[in-house]
């Protein structure tokens, strides 16, 4: 399938997912299976680095909702699991944007904030099906530090749509990341076990919203009623 972006944080984003299949290679544990949920970590050479992936299957027959989804910045702490708020700081096309993400973290602990580029490519897979992937790069520099927030030090991401048949879309989510400063290691296994899975919960629920529906953005070729009839397939690009 595919989508559009925005990127997605949870804090925001994730490093090159893959499947569910993928996800069982070596180097990926699974640490949660509960509601069509499966939740992996991976142990990184880099002990500061932190990596997690969760993957669901769910129904999604009007695929430009995600793209809906991911246009209305104001919904993301809706679905992004310990994001507080998200916002675009400025674009190079449709495909290609600048985004700052705030995340709250209980007190003690200081807020969180990343400054990240958010990609968005489509392709065609092996078995004929289609894919969207939204690719997320730190980019701490674009953006002068704010005393009030630590910025992640180290932050990478993806979430990957493929289309299933029917009606069904395999979504991944995957982030890779250094939270930089001090935070307890009862908070990493939080994180890395919760973040992934109410992040896929809620999304899949949130996605289905009247006001997510019936829409068509002409930069990705996707399926649903919003879809103007004389507009004919054309073969995904990874052009922006």
């Amino acid at each position: 399938m595919q989508i559009t972006i925005y990127g997605a944080f949870a804090l925001l984003v994730m490093l090159l997912a893959g499947s569910a299949e993928a996800a069982s290679r070596p180097g990926w544990e699974l640490i949660s299976e509960r509601n069509d949920i499966r939740v992996y970590v991976h142990a990184n050479a880099d002990s500061r680095l932190k990596t997690f992936r969760g993957v669901t299957r769910f129904k999604l027959a009007d695929e430009y909702a995600m793209v809906a989804l991911l246009n209305d910045y104001d919904s993301y702490p809706d679905w992004l699991h310990f994001v507080d708020s998200a916002r675009e700081l400025s674009r190079a096309g449709p495909r290609l944007r600048n985004m700052r993400f705030t995340t709250l973290l209980p007190w003690p602990l200081a807020d969180r904030e990343a400054v990240l580029e958010s990609r968005v490519s489509q392709s065609v897979t092996d078995a004929g099906g289609s894919t969207v992937t939204v690719t997320l790069s730190n980019r701490p520099d674009r953006l002068p530090p704010n005393q009030d927030y630590i910025r992640f030090p180290a932050l990478d991401g993806t979430l990957l749509f493929v289309r299933v048949p029917g009606d069904q879309v395999e979504v991944t989510y995957q982030l890779t990341l250094d939270a930089g400063g001090y935070i307890p290691a009862w908070l990493v296994n939080v994180l890395l076990r919760d973040a992934p899975y109410f992040t896929l919960e809620r999304l899949r629920r949130v996605v289905h919203r009247p006001e997510y529906q019936g829409h068509y953005y002409p930069y990705l070729d996707l399926n649903g009623p919003g879809r103007p009839e004389e507009i004919e397939p054309r073969p995904p690009n990874t052009e922006n």
